[in-house]
């Protein structure tokens, strides 16, 4: 093994010709294996058992009208990567310009409104990067909010809400108020689900950041503290693959989990929590970072602008009593 990667090794569960589970969490790793040609997604259901259960859970249950969600579309779908390259200079217009709803997640943030319909207004904001005239509702909310928790909950929860009709309720909701567009469906689900983590880590860090004797921290640094990258992102090996910092070579058996949220919060490196710098990015990989600085400094503004009227409004009670006493 190379003195490169000597100290930082994925951990491995491997049972021989029956379980091989590689966690990668080191930003360096998880780009060498992104970047590999073997790497592959969707997950092979022929691979393994644990590879068959997995592609069931997370894109057979998940497909819409038979098609399946964007981070399940193969790394040599033409389609997919064109339609990823025209989406990005899409958002490119959100980073400049303002939104009601990206007014509504900074009031959010100065504790100068509810937090019940948060999650309402950052779906609105994600599915406006699609349509401008998107409208999102609480029910979109729970339709996306279901959606994209489905591969992490119990067995049990997703067979009762398969039972009970509420999975495929959720998903027409969800594909109608996108208009049947799955990468619109993607950003109001999954995509939702992480940027409504960030904000309310926003909030929580806004109120800490009030006390007395704290210092202000800059945009970049509050998302440094607070983004949500997602959790886990899986793949799969086409052929053998000889990894300078494993000691056995994955081969088509192997799950590679790349753990994205650790891999963030260990090096701060948002190009790691969108995979930004890799074929599988992001489309939103700098209008979200744009997003949720700029509503922390709209914040830090917000409350700056109620100190200095409260100034005001005291030093004008105190030249008012001296007036008529």
């Amino acid at each position: 093994m190379s003195s490169e990667w000597r100290y930082a090794r994925p951990l491995r569960l491997h049972v021989p010709k029956v379980l091989d589970i590689v966690w990668v969490a080191e930003p360096d790793h998880i780009r060498w294996l992104n970047q590999h040609p073997q790497i592959q997604r969707p997950l092979d259901p022929r691979a393994s058992w644990l590879h068959r259960i997995l592609a069931r859970r997370a894109s057979g249950e998940l497909t819409f009208d038979g098609a399946s969600l964007p981070q399940f579309h193969a790394r040599d779908d033409a389609e997919r990567a064109d339609r990823q390259r025209k989406l990005e200079q899409q958002f490119e217009s959100a980073r400049v310009h303002g939104s009601p709803e990206r007014d509504e997640i900074a009031a959010y943030i100065s504790d100068h409104r509810a937090s019940d319909e948060i999650g309402v207004s950052v779906q609105q904001w994600c599915g406006r990067l699609f349509f401008s005239d998107y409208r999102a509702t609480s029910g979109s909310y729970e339709a996306g909010k279901l959606v994209a928790e489905w591969p992490e909950r119990s067995p049990l929860r997703n067979w009762l809400d398969r039972l009970s009709g509420r999975l495929e309720r959720s998903k027409h909701a969800l594909d109608a108020a996108a208009r049947h567009d799955l990468y619109c469906v993607h950003g109001t689900s999954h995509g939702m689900r992480q940027v409504t983590r960030t904000v309310r880590a926003l909030r929580t860090l806004r109120k800490s950041a009030q006390a007395p004797g704290r210092v202000e921290l800059p945009p970049s640094e509050a998302l440094r503290q607070c983004l949500a990258a997602p959790s886990v992102v899986l793949r799969g090996c086409a052929r053998d693959i000889a990894a300078p910092f494993l000691e056995r070579p994955l081969t088509t058996r192997s799950l590679v989990v790349f753990l994205l949220d650790r891999a963030f919060q260990s090096s701060g490196d948002l190009d790691i929590a969108f995979l930004a710098d890799t074929w599988s990015r992001c489309p939103a990989h700098r209008v979200v970072p744009a997003m949720l600085r700029s509503v922390w400094y709209a914040a830090h503004q917000e409350e700056a602008d109620q100190r200095r009227l409260q100034l005001a409004i005291h030093s004008w009670s105190r030249i008012w009593q001296r007036s008529v006493s």
